[in-house]
């Protein structure tokens, strides 16, 4: 474990904020996708330093369930909710790590956590935000067969007891859920139970225990950022699959008129990236997936996109929080990083301040009443992490004006754009990665022989190896985490008997990210069928029938 001494830094003053699927006071940051801010008084009495001061940061009190891709609530009693998520890799019937069920509950007083209920099935990826009456509304994730559910739960802080409520019109993972002022909730894009990307969004009351399919985005969006401005409206940026394409337009929603407006484009196409409110106003935007190591503040003022500055290290899957005299802290990322470092939007730029304990992503942070950060759980270096860390802040000693002054220095000679009506254009396009051009034709293939398929339905077996699948089963190479999964979906068309195609549809995982489908086509008397798929490819070796006509595919992964 890393330790680092105290660094100071000189920083602006901002209002806290925090990346969660919920809205409302609930400080906490939720690996990627949306934010909310509230000024804790008790922060004030770390203040009066010239600079900001950041600890060596310290152990704290475990979760009972180690998880990554979990949500998580900071309840209006201070509490924390941690639900669902993914444990430590069990390779059982599907290869996949372990999908989680159960909650923890934190009690600060006691620096303790809990388990408290089990929801009605497990999920990975779940959005999650507490109630106007205090209870804990849970929707969505990925659920049974590893696909997307509409599943919705409520959680009881006085039993701590889950109850299925009113399912969402819609199957949703990887979306945000924003409690509006009004008290009703939205959820906001993700993907559905297919694997397609959806631009539809969706508002639950409830008083009534329903859900009311409302005008969509003006575009697809999943791993998008969602962050409620000061005025109440929500800020959406960017989104797209782990390895691409991104995107890089903006939209607002009002709830006023439940309608969605453009906002313009960022410098560059983001996903898993982070949004933060900042005091002033206005939002900061950082890394994302790509190497991306930019940020950028987005203006709601006027409309634009702008103070374009570098990271020490490219960042996704991290977690940013906001400090009230300005500063920004950001922690962690894909590629094991156990760096932390800080924004200062006076001097537009960023400074490294050393380690956590553990490297993290994937995981989720907020800040506490006196002033401190907590960092829960997440995938570390070599397994899922239980373990929580705090980092003490002692705050420089700027004021609100400063703060106030230096945004408006900001939009001195910046045009205001205008908000368009929905439907929000179109933004420009990121080109599509080779995955979707490059086959296997006219190369030469030498695969072992093929081997039969585990009695649990799914393979994990090194790259090169084909495996003999039935309709339904599953191949994966070289492992769950990190490489990729081919389920044999369908043969759409087989007529080599005369001469014809075999035309076999395989459905793919990145990872844990679904891809949709491909088709392979394989020729009479010909070779096997390939597909270059990011790094890795997907082919099939042969496609057969049992003794009751069944059809069996030969599939594999590989590198050539």
């Amino acid at each position: 474990m890393s330790r680092f001494s105290s660094l100071t830094l000189i920083i602006t003053v901002f209002s806290l904020s925090v990346f969660i699927f919920a809205c409302g006071g609930a400080e906490s940051t939720e690996n990627s996708r949306s934010s909310s801010t509230e000024s804790s008084g008790s922060e004030a009495s770390s203040q009066g330093s010239a600079s900001t001061e950041v600890s060596e940061p310290t152990l704290g009190s475990k979760m009972i369930e180690q998880r990554q891709d979990f949500a998580f609530v900071v309840l209006s009693d201070g509490r924390l909710l941690s639900i669902g998520g993914r444990g430590v890799a069990k390779v059982a019937s599907s290869g996949y790590m372990e999908y989680i069920a159960t909650s923890d509950l934190y009690d600060p007083v006691a620096d303790k956590w809990a388990l408290s209920g089990t929801m009605d099935y497990w999920r990975s990826v779940p959005s999650a935000v507490e109630l106007e009456d205090g209870k804990v509304l849970v929707s969505g994730g990925a659920a049974h067969q590893r696909n997307a559910t509409s599943l919705t739960e409520i959680w009881d802080p006085g039993t701590g007891e889950w109850t299925i409520v009113a399912p969402m019109n819609q199957a949703r993972e990887k979306f945000g859920l924003i409690r509006l002022a009004d008290g009703r909730v939205i959820a906001i894009g993700g993907s559905d139970d297919t694997g397609q990307h959806t631009p539809t969004a969706e508002i639950y009351d409830s008083s009534a225990d329903t859900w009311t399919l409302i005008d969509p985005m003006g575009e697809n969006r999943i791993w998008h950022t969602t962050t409620v401005l000061n005025d109440g409206r929500i800020l959406v940026t960017g989104g797209g699959n782990p390895d691409g394409p991104f995107k890089k337009s903006a939209e607002i929603f009002d709830p006023a008129t439940e309608k969605w407006q453009y906002a313009g484009e960022m410098s560059v196409s983001r996903s898993q990236h982070t949004a933060t409110l900042m005091a002033d106003g206005r939002v900061l935007v950082v890394g994302g997936r790509g190497k991306r190591k930019t940020s950028e503040i987005y203006d709601p003022v006027t409309n634009t996109w702008g103070s374009v500055s570098e990271t020490t290290s490219p960042r996704a899957e991290h977690v940013a929080i906001a400090n009230s005299d300005g500063s920004v802290l950001v922690a962690g990322g894909t590629g094991n990083l156990q760096s932390m470092e800080l924004y200062d939007p006076i001097s537009n730029s960023w400074t490294e301040v050393g380690n956590m304990q553990y490297s993290r992503y994937r995981f989720n942070a907020y800040k506490r009443d006196d002033g401190s950060i907590m960092l829960i759980g997440g995938q570390g270096l070599e397994t899922v992490l239980a373990e929580c860390e705090v980092v003490n802040i002692t705050l420089a000693n700027r004021t609100q004006a400063d703060l106030d002054a230096n945004a408006e220095a900001a939009r001195s000679g910046v045009q205001e754009v205008a908000l368009n009506a929905t439907p929000t254009p179109l933004p420009t396009p990121t080109p599509p990665p080779d995955r979707k051009t490059v086959t296997g034709e006219g190369m030469e293939f030498d695969f072992p022989e093929a081997i039969e398929s585990d009695s649990s339905g799914t393979t994990i077996t090194p790259l090169g190896n084909p495996v003999k699948l039935a309709i339904g089963q599953t191949v994966i190479s070289p492992s769950p985490d990190s490489g990729m999964a081919g389920t044999f979906d369908a043969v759409v068309s087989d007529d080599r008997e005369s001469g014809g195609t075999a035309v076999v549809t395989i459905k793919i995982r990145m990872g844990f990210s679904d891809q949709g489908a491909t088709d392979l086509t394989l020729e009479a008397g010909g070779g096997p069928a390939a597909k270059k798929l990011g790094r890795l490819w997907i082919g099939v070796v042969d496609l057969e029938y049992d003794s009751d006509n069944n059809p069996i595919a030969t599939v594999v992964v590989f590198v050539p």
